[in-house]
């Protein structure tokens, strides 16, 4: 927990700084509720993953992230309308597919692991 306070601190610091070299204002632009959604959000995102080392390796917490391109296309492209090209999706499906068939055929614990993978995998899907 300490950590990940240490993190944030960092980030809102860097915020500050990026915010006093392009000259931009503190002022929240956004209604306050967005912000709370976005930051219970990211804690919880956060404690999933610190929680996830605990039954899964750091090789395999990697990969979930990377399996993430294939829904994060689809919600870009069904919320904002976005476009990719036949080479991102090509790109996406293959990444998308190595990722399962590592995670279905190879090794996933942790080597600290006290319980099987199966718990870190779930984890790694609420982040």
């Amino acid at each position: 927990v300490f950590l990940v306070f240490l993190n944030r601190l960092a980030n809102v610091a860097f915020a500050l700084v990026m915010a006093a070299l392009k000259g931009e204002g503190l002022r929240n632009e956004a209604p306050l509720w967005k912000y709370l959604v976005v930051s219970i959000s990211n804690v919880f995102a956060s404690s999933c993953q610190y929680e996830a080392l605990k039954y899964v390796s750091f090789a395999v917490q990697m990969l979930g992230k990377s399996f993430k391109m294939l829904p994060v296309m689809l919600w870009g492209l069904t919320i904002s309308g976005k476009s990719y090209s036949w080479k991102d999706w090509a790109v996406a499906v293959a990444v998308t597919g190595g990722v399962t068939e590592f995670l279905m055929t190879g090794p996933t614990t942790s080597t600290t692991a006290s319980a099987n993978s199966a718990h870190g995998l779930l984890l790694l899907l609420a982040f």
